[in-house]
């Protein structure tokens, strides 16, 4: 650990900004509150019988939600200020997921799940922003890294907790994730610096805005590919083993290895991914992860699948550590959070894209030619990224000398 906590530089090592610890502490306490997305889809089974097709087409309508939750949560951060909209987001969090247990009708409910995916990742392109602003341009990856870690930490511990708080009610998960939101604002209102003036985020850079950025919408589209194998982890894997006789319980222990393999292995390779060329790293690693998904293709037993989790874990700890971090080094100044929010908006259309995708290739040609499909999707992502790296090269430079 105190690798993790410390930096490298010419001068010695050097503790990072007071400041970043908020963030990464904030992160940390919100994400062991991380309890309604898990357990959704029990809820709605458990608590309102819904059949599975109708717990799918609820789940969708969160993903519409989340599709649209970091782009403008970017563009809030840009215009109104990385912590007001932090704190704004986390708030607004906490309120709307108070109203899905007390949701009376199905549309009344439908309605509610989709204001909580607009709300849920509000923040996360203010994270990114203050971040940007925190951390010096060389420590950034291994911040993005440092709270990548973070959240798998306290997602790992979520999870456990759900699982006996679901026992007792759901109203306590609900409950439960509404005041880690709550915590996390809290810690940014006593702990970060207040926002700079509109006017000083501008950068004074003029060109055109991320939206028309067909750099941003190109490195964007390797990571939705990649977001889309990870979908892939939670939808159709489990059907596949359930096939082929596999009990859930070995289900559950396969997909328990992914945050382990991050928790025990990230801080190892965090300082290592951080000092490297970024486009060789990010490409590296998606073709990592599809590698990962592709070995699934010769599993029939829990090793196998070990292995493979571990492959693809490896492939995302990559993505993870070095992609928010190449996104805010192409973003024109000022724009840091809009970029992230752009950025980060495959993740919210990786939860509609890749059931109907993987569901479609299952269903059509079999297990095989889905992990076969998913091996050569990471590895044409990669091929993309190493096409983007002299553009990517190019704008890091200019950033530099403007």
């Amino acid at each position: 650990m105190t690798d993790l906590v410390q930096e490298s530089s010419a001068t010695g090592r050097q503790r990072m900004p007071r400041a970043f610890w908020a963030l990464w502490t904030g992160s940390l306490l919100n994400r062991l509150g991380y309890l309604i997305q898990p357990f959704l889809a029990l809820f709605l089974s458990g608590r309102w019988h819904l059949s599975p097709g109708t717990v799918g087409l609820v789940l969708a309508s969160f993903g519409a939600g989340a599709v649209v939750s970091q782009p403008l949560g970017g563009w809030l951060a840009d215009r109104w200020g990385g912590r007001r909209t932090l704190v704004a987001g986390l708030l607004a969090t906490a309120a709307t997921a108070m109203t899905i247990p007390w949701a009376g009708t199905l549309p009344t409910l439908v309605g509610a799940v989709v204001l909580y995916g607009l709300t849920v990742d509000l923040y996360r392109p203010a994270l990114a922003a203050l971040v940007v602003a925190t951390v010096p341009g060389e420590h950034r990856a291994r911040a993005f890294g440092l709270i990548f870690w973070a959240v798998n930490l306290g997602s790992a511990v979520a999870g456990l907790a759900g699982g006996v708080m679901a026992e007792r009610g759901f109203v306590l998960l609900f409950a439960a994730d509404a005041a880690s939101c709550v915590i996390f604002a809290l810690v940014a209102v006593r702990l970060l610096p207040p926002d700079r003036r509109a006017g000083a985020r501008d950068g004074g850079r003029g060109g055109a805005g991320p939206v028309s950025d067909a750099l941003l919408w190109a490195v964007t589209g390797t990571f939705l590919v990649f977001a889309v194998l990870l979908v892939q982890a939670y939808v159709t894997m489990p059907l596949i083993m359930l096939d082929q006789g596999l009990p859930a319980t070995a289900y559950g222990l396969v997909i328990a290895v992914n945050p382990i393999v991050i928790l025990v292995v990230q801080p190892l390779l965090v300082g290592r991914l951080a000092s490297w060329p970024r486009m060789p790293v990010y490409a590296g690693s998606l073709a990592v992860t599809g590698v990962g998904f592709g070995l699934l293709a010769a599993a029939r037993d829990v090793p196998v699948y070990v292995l493979a989790v571990l492959v693809w874990t490896v492939g995302e700890i990559g993505v993870a550590t070095v992609g928010p971090t190449l996104v805010t080094e192409i973003a024109r100044p000022g724009s840091e959070g809009r970029y992230s929010g752009l950025f980060g908006m495959a993740y919210g259309a990786s939860s509609l894209v890749g059931p109907l995708v993987g569901a479609a290739v299952l269903d059509a040609a079999g297990p095989t030619a889905l992990w076969v499909t998913c091996a050569a999707a990471g590895v044409a992502a990669a091929a993309a990224a190493v096409a983007l790296r002299g553009a990517v090269v190019r704008r890091t430079a200019s950033a530099r000398l403007g």
